[in-house]
This record gives structure tokens, sequence and C-alpha cells, in this order.
């Protein structure tokens, strides 16, 4: 039985990936974006409630279309939790507030299996136990890991960063990029940050990732040159779009 990324299969076909945050814990909300085609996922465990046994749901809901699930992680340093969620499953992980080159081998050296990290053996969910033929290999070549540029020192040592064995996606976090730079979003210091890590990204071979709120500006992004972008997240997207229909039928009374 043989392992799927779905993600490096669509950008093999598309050149991007179009995602989700996914921040409800709800598998149906997991299920319907599948359904819709979307590409990828990323469930929320640093800003939202979802627990482990909500996330293997979800994960299994995607799994159904096609869908990657990836986790995004609370801890930066929390290295148990994100060997136990590859265990129970999940298709990757996203780490957030990755600084220096240092922290990143630390990242990598708990998301995989030797020789190239320190992963320990299990018999669980993630190697369908003992159903995938030498999980070992198959994990580090198939499991995605994602890391977080969202501060300056981020992007002062995005070079070191992008070299380090495993790495699939630096994935900006405009937001906190931003806030660490202290000034607006869409101020130049911010779009200069963005330029100067998609230019590592490109240089050594690393798929660039970015957070993007609404369908035009996830298309600008995918056509500046990110390929792992999202659209939306569901709690958020759920609140406007349905404030808009509700408004629409008071307005109308």
């Amino acid at each position: 039985m043989k392992m799927r990324n779905f993600t490096r299969e669509k950008l093999q076909t598309n050149g991007y990936a179009l995602g989700a945050f996914v921040a409800s814990g709800s598998a149906m909300n997991c299920e319907c974006l599948g359904i819709n085609g979307l590409d990828f996922i990323l469930i929320d465990a640093e800003h939202a409630q979802t627990d482990t046994e909500t996330i293997v749901d979800m994960v299994r809901a995607s799994e159904l279309y096609g869908m990657s699930a990836f986790v995004r992680v609370y801890d930066p340093n929390d290295f148990p939790q994100m060997s136990r969620l590859l265990d129970v499953g999940v298709h990757g992980l996203m780490v957030p507030m990755v600084e220096t080159p240092e922290q990143a081998r630390a990242i990598t050296d708990a998301v995989k299996f030797p020789p190239l990290g320190r992963r320990g053996a299990n018999g669980g969910r993630g190697p369908r136990w003992g159903k995938y033929e030498n999980y070992p290999q198959q994990a580090n070549e198939t499991l995605y890991t994602i890391m977080q540029c969202e501060t300056r020192l981020g992007v002062e040592n995005i070079q070191a960063i992008c070299q380090t064995p495993g790495l699939d996606c630096v994935f900006i976090g405009t937001a906190d990029l931003s806030q660490d730079l202290g000034c607006a979003p869409n101020d130049p210091a911010v779009n200069t940050a963005v330029e100067q890590v998609l230019a590592a990204c490109r240089q050594y071979g690393i798929a660039p990732g970015i957070v993007a709120g609404t369908a035009e500006v996830a298309l600008a992004r995918i056509r500046q040159g990110f390929q792992l972008v999202t659209c939306m997240n569901d709690q958020v997207f759920f609140r406007q779009e349905s404030e808009k229909r509700i408004q629409t039928v008071r307005k109308a009374l």
C-alpha cells in the first residue's frame, strides 16, 4: 500500500494548490470543501479549539475527495505534538513563527524518520497499522513540512531556512509579519519582505505559500508566483456570508 501526497500531485499538474484554513473543527466543512474541489486545508490548532480526535475525523473527510489535510500546530517547539499528529495520520504540518535555521532543523529532526531525523517508530493510523509498506521511507518522502515566515528575523534568515533538508514549503503569514514590522499589511516594507521570501524559495526549490482572504487576492498571489495559497478561513467566510444573506433579507423588508 502506497502513500500519496495530493498537494504535490496538484502542484505538478497545475503549478499551484488552492487551500483554506479550517478553524471550525468541523469534519463536515472539510467534506464540503473537498466536494467543491479544494486542493488542501490547514486545520488550525494554533488559534482554534480543535483537538486531536476531531482532527482525525477532519483528515478522514478530506481523504474522501483527494484533498490534503495539514495541521497548523500551536507551539513551534512542541515536537511531541508534531510527532503525535503525524502518528494519527495527518498529511503534513504547518509550524508557525520559524525564525532561524537552527529552529527549522530541529523541526525537521522531529518530523522525519532516520536518517533524516529522529521521529520515533509507531504502529498507529499514520502507518495504517502497518499496512503502508516501508512506512518510514514513504513518510519521509510524502508527508509535507510547512514552516511559516512571519517575523523580521525570519525574513532576515530566510536564505538559511530555505536550505533546511526536508522542508517543503515556506508560508508567509502577512498579518503577523506586518505586526512584527510595525506597519500596516499593505505597507511597502511588507511587500519587500514578501518578495525577499519568494525569491529565496525560488532559489532553493521550496514551494512558496501565502495567506489570502479573498478570491481576488488569492489570484494575484498565484500570478505573483506563490504555489500554496489559501483563499478563506471557514469561520470568517461563514460569518461574512451569513451576514450578507441576513442583511439582504432585512433590507428588503
